[in-house]
């Protein structure tokens, strides 16, 4: 919640009769702590109480060299010439008012947008000053260009709405694929308003294949947590089983996004550059490039028309080989507790052989590798792991794993630094028949291979 803001409705308000009118903040309770002077383990001299510090809390410039480019003197900073027709009216609305400077010298009219990314960029310095070397986590609702570097996002108050269920697809493939802001989610059954339980269900179904998750509402919204409703219940069950078996694939594509850009949400013309009827798609989306999601996105509906591109695919719940031609399906009779999901031809899906219900319990449950052949019935995938917590990790304290399949043997190769206990414990190949299984207990601390006929 880091949007600066005002209750002045606008720059004729008097800031001060205002907060006196409606006791904002209201008067303490209790008079305030004393201030123990004991040192805040993890944070520097001059932020500790009696800092001897001579800089301490003082306001300095954090603009360094002679440089002076802080706007151009003479405007009018309140009523520019050029005037934003802004939704809620103008700019200094309910905000910090745009004539305002900075501790630098410059002005809130040159970088109010900078705001949040400015806090979230703070508070996460401050976590690494009080955990040195350890991952923070910072949720953040305002973001701007190079904050998913730093942080994640949560794409605000929507409503409890199917507007805004589908809406939310479109606004994970910007943020996802576009804005590089990997890590970021829909408000599971929507923030205002109350949810419906139907909609809850599918709500709770496509949250579960975004790469952040969470049912958040307002404080004075209905109860909307998912085991209010049985439906919703066997839903959010079914759904975050999946995801937590698929979390290590789910790692992984984070890690790709983390050191190559490449986005861990993909739209369907990501992956199919070539295929044109793919270009305007926008209520499906490829998480890393082996899942096709395709959720039920009508008002209480329970048929759903997607698109399949002109490749192979498996149903991943069924493991059913299935051909795209490069046209809609529709799948009719999609249960409340039930959200279509394929995966592409080509591709080796690691996942956990069992969910669990944290993620401390699941990283010492073994994998099963599902092997989806291509068209030319080849397939490769991979698999990073590493402590799940260290901010910089050493090649030599971390497995990046690669896996091929030629049709006949299956190879594992790769770097192989992170020591575990956990094994392969199955190798699934799909095909046109039944799935043939090949049971085992490879390690993943080296490479191994075998051969199998299917």
């Amino acid at each position: 919640m880091n949007e600066v803001s005002n209750f002045c409705p606008n720059v004729l308000c008097d800031p001060a009769l205002v907060a006196k009118l409606s006791n904002n903040p209201p008067q303490p309770t209790n008079p305030p702590r004393n201030n123990t002077g004991r040192p805040i383990p993890g944070f520097p001299e001059d932020f500790q109480p009696q800092s001897s510090t001579p800089s301490a809390r003082a306001l300095r410039s954090r603009q360094e060299g002679g440089g002076e480019m802080k706007g151009l003197p003479g405007r009018d900073l309140l009523a520019p010439k050029y005037h934003i027709h802004n939704g809620q009216g103008d700019l200094s609305d309910f905000t910090l008012y745009t004539n305002i400077s900075n501790a630098d010298g410059t002005a809130q009219y040159d970088t109010h947008n900078l705001y949040g990314l400015a806090m979230l960029t703070a508070t996460r310095n401050a976590l690494l000053a009080r955990r040195p070397g350890r991952r923070p986590f910072v949720l953040t609702r305002s973001t701007f260009a190079g904050a998913g570097s730093r942080a994640a996002h949560w794409f605000g108050d929507n409503k409890s709405t199917w507007d805004d269920y589908r809406t939310s697809i479109a606004q994970l493939l910007a943020f996802a694929a576009v804005h590089q802001v990997p890590m970021v989610e829909s408000d599971a059954c929507g923030f205002n308003g109350a949810a419906q339980e139907r909609m809850c269900a599918r709500w709770a179904l496509l949250g579960a294949f975004m790469p952040f998750y969470r049912n958040h509402a307002v404080d004075t919204a209905p109860a909307q947590e998912f085991y209010v409703w049985e439906l919703v219940a066997a839903a959010a069950r079914k759904a975050i089983d999946a995801r937590y078996r698929l979390l290590d694939y789910l790692y992984t594509e984070m890690r790709r996004a983390s050191r190559t850009g490449k986005p861990p949400v993909n739209p369907l013309f990501f992956v199919y550059p070539g295929d044109e009827r793919t270009f305007g798609i926008d209520t499906q989306f490829f998480l890393g490039d082996a899942l096709l999601i395709s959720p039920v996105v009508e008002d209480d509906a329970e048929a759903v028309t997607y698109y399949l591109p002109d490749d192979v695919f498996y149903n991943f719940w069924t493991r059913e080989r299935v051909r795209g031609a490069g046209a809609n399906v529709t799948a009719d009779n999609v249960t409340w507790t039930d959200i279509p999901v394929h995966i592409r031809g080509g591709t080796v899906l690691p996942l956990r052989t069992a969910s669990a219900n944290t993620t401390a319990q699941l990283r010492r449950n073994n994998f099963t590798l599902v092997v989806a052949p291509g068209l030319d019935g080849t397939a490769a995938g991979s698999l990073y792991l590493d402590d799940g917590e260290s901010l910089e990790v050493a090649e030599d304290e971390s497995s990046d794993v690669t896996f091929r399949w030629d049709g006949m043997t299956f190879r594992a190769d790769g770097m192989f630094g992170f020591a575990t206990d956990v094994v392969v414990e199955s190798v699934v190949v799909l095909g046109e028949g039944q799935p043939v299984t090949r049971e085992g207990s490879w390690s993943l601390n080296g490479p191994f291979e075998f051969t199998l006929q299917v």
